[in-house]
């Protein structure tokens, strides 16, 4: 499913798959190399050194983020229906940054498209619990809105230099993401005004109607910002 999903793809800020195929009963995917370092490694180097990620920096990286995600949800087939394709799975180890400085999402394995041959088990919770929406632990059917919320997620790590949903265990990952309060950054940073903390609680809305509507929406707002 993620081959056949992920060979659909083809965008400057996606991790594009060149070929796939099987030798005896192995599968394989052939990826593009993005050579660079995933966003979690880039975050921890910054904590490791004492570097504040500049507020330039890490919107931009927001905005490659959502773009490759607006591409991908707009996806049509062939007779322009809607792939409804939802990643399901946006954290930093799936966000890819070249030395070049391209922005490139990987993974489509958890991601949920109508083409998808596989059913999904009843009642399982996919993705990593820190960068879930309340929505998603509450048992809903993720849409976009989902990846939104992971990116903003995302965003407010880069900005703060930590987590934002981080429990003792699982458990208590899960009910600080069931919460979802999501503390304001400009206090903490003088660099940061109210109009990216507005705009960082809209894409952290618990309530779904207050948040982005589509990853598109956000980064258009988020370009005009930066």
């Amino acid at each position: 499913d993620e081959a056949r999903l992920s060979m659909q793809l083809n965008h400057a800020n996606v991790v594009q798959i060149l070929d796939m195929g099987r030798v005896g009963e192995t599968y394989f995917m052939a990826m593009e190399l993005v050579d660079g370092a995933n966003l979690r490694r880039v975050m921890q180097r910054a904590i490791d050194i004492g570097l504040t990620i500049p507020v330039n920096v890490a919107c931009f990286i927001a905005i490659e983020i959502a773009k490759g995600l607006a591409y991908a949800h707009e996806k049509t087939d062939p007779q322009g229906q809607s792939l409804g394709i939802v990643h399901r799975d946006v954290s930093p180890p799936n966000v890819l940054i070249s030395r070049q400085g391209e922005v490139k999402i990987t993974d489509f394995g958890l991601a949920k498209a109508k083409s998808n041959v596989s059913v999904s088990e009843a009642d399982v919770v996919k993705g990593k619990f820190a960068y879930l929406s309340p929505e998603v632990v509450e048992g809903k059917d993720p849409d976009a809105r989902a990846d939104i919320y992971a990116v903003g997620i995302i965003l407010w790590e880069m900005l703060c230099g930590r987590r934002l949903f981080a429990g003792k265990n699982d458990n208590d990952t899960v009910e600080l993401v069931r919460k979802g309060e999501a503390p304001k950054v400009a206090p903490t940073r003088n660099d940061v005004d109210e109009d990216l903390d507005k705009l960082l609680q809209r894409a952290l809305a618990k309530n779904l109607k207050r948040r982005f509507q589509t990853c598109r929406e956000m980064e258009t707002e988020m370009a005009s910002y930066l």
